[in-house]
């Protein structure tokens, strides 16, 4: 049904020898570069990807998780700052149960390179 669907538009962007930025959707993997029909644009601008820099360095604090093996278990950590102290997940973050259990069934079906 139309608004039904889980896809979302998402940019793509680099910055490339803080001259060069580009816009885009292609993902950097096989399956875009072959199959899937992607577009993006390059700006030639070093104020321009100065300032994405400094974006992505702010976006890349707030925004993602460190990974880690646990020293005694050898299992996956995530570590993320609450903007007080670092705390330890021991789960996938914002992923639920069934959305776990549906990546352990589907994960040993899915040819390595479309990962």
């Amino acid at each position: 049904m139309f608004g039904k669907s889980l896809g979302r538009l998402h940019a793509k962007t680099a910055a490339i020898d803080k001259t060069r930025i580009f816009i885009g959707s292609m993902n950097l993997d096989p399956r875009s570069a072959s199959q899937n029909t992607e577009m993006g644009v390059v700006v030639d601008s070093p104020q321009l990807a100065r300032e994405m820099l400094r974006v992505i360095n702010i976006s890349k604090l707030q925004n993602s998780y460190r990974l880690r093996l646990a020293k005694d278990t050898g299992t996956l950590e995530w570590l993320t700052n609450d903007g007080e102290k670092e705390m330890i997940l021991t789960s996938e973050p914002e992923s639920g149960f069934f959305q776990r259990f549906y990546n352990m069934l589907i994960a040993p079906i899915v040819p390595e390179m479309l990962l």
